[in-house]
């Protein structure tokens, strides 16, 4: 589905194509190592648009139409290895995960004069926004191209705006790091699942999100994503900021979905240190 930016507060309309014969998937995704359940899971098939999200109990429910039947199921969390599962093959079933190993980051301590840096969009446009609206118990995720100077930067804070009309009650959102791949989000290059949920008791629309203890370093040109996060209860309905002139945003609207690009931009920008 195309991804298009709204004047006013206008809803895109979704169309969803009917289909005789589906396949229903459930199931658990567990901790490998201790069997505790795994929050917030992406399930999917890759490039698909077909997929959906763990709740916070590890589980999950997946209808895929049956043309799919012979595409593999991707099981992903930052930190777990992915497993891939046939779709014909699949049943309700518990699934583990084996974590990663997370290397420590060697810190350079720099002598010279510390700088500090707001890198992206960092306005919206007044009769603008950006309508996510999340379906099927499924993510939906906004990223925006970050350039870092030429050389390695640690991420401080991510803001990113959230017009002043939207109801945030009981809304989280995940921050993914991607490398630029073609000017477009590749693969995720932090391993730390980011997980926040928005204040309601805020003054402005700008939302910051606190990373400087999470001691996040880089050192090329990077996409920042702000992951929406279902609540499995109600739908998440978030208007965004949003730019027309900055034509480096891509959105998303499925577990391991295939990126689209903007016309313009979500309002999303990163203060990094160097």
């Amino acid at each position: 589905m195309k991804s298009l930016f709204y004047l006013l507060l206008l809803t895109p309309l979704l169309s969803v194509p009917l289909v005789a014969q589906e396949i229903v998937m459930q199931g658990m995704i567990l901790d490998a190592q201790n069997q505790e359940p795994i929050a917030y899971a992406n399930i999917g098939i890759l490039n698909k648009n077909q997929g959906t999200i763990t709740n916070t109990k590890g589980k999950f429910s997946l209808t895929v139409a049956k043309q799919f039947k012979n595409d593999s199921i991707t099981i992903s969390h930052i930190n777990y290895h992915p497993v891939k599962i046939l779709a014909t093959n699949f049943s309700d079933q518990k699934i583990l995960l084996e974590p990663k190993t997370t290397e420590l980051h060697e810190v350079i301590v720099s002598k010279g004069k510390i700088k500090n840096k707001k890198i992206g969009v960092k306005s919206y446009g007044k009769l603008l926004s950006m309508r996510v609206a999340s379906r099927d118990n499924d993510i939906i995720e906004v990223a925006q191209r970050i350039n870092i100077p030429d050389k390695e930067v640690k991420v401080k804070a991510v803001n990113f705006n959230i017009r002043k009309w939207s109801e945030v009650d009981g809304v989280k959102v995940r921050i993914n790091f991607y490398t630029n791949r073609d000017n477009k989000p590749s693969e995720k290059i932090i391993l730390k699942s980011i997980v926040h949920e928005l204040p309601t008791d805020r003054e402005s629309s700008w939302i910051r999100i606190d990373l400087n203890k999470d001691a996040i370093y880089i050192e090329q040109d990077f996409f920042i994503g702000i992951e929406f996060i279902p609540n499995f209860e109600t739908p998440t309905i978030v208007d965004l900021g949003a730019i027309l002139t900055k034509g480096k945003g891509y959105r998303r609207e499925s577990s391991l979905g295939t990126w689209e690009k903007l016309n313009g931009a979500a309002s999303i920008n990163v203060e990094v240190q160097y």
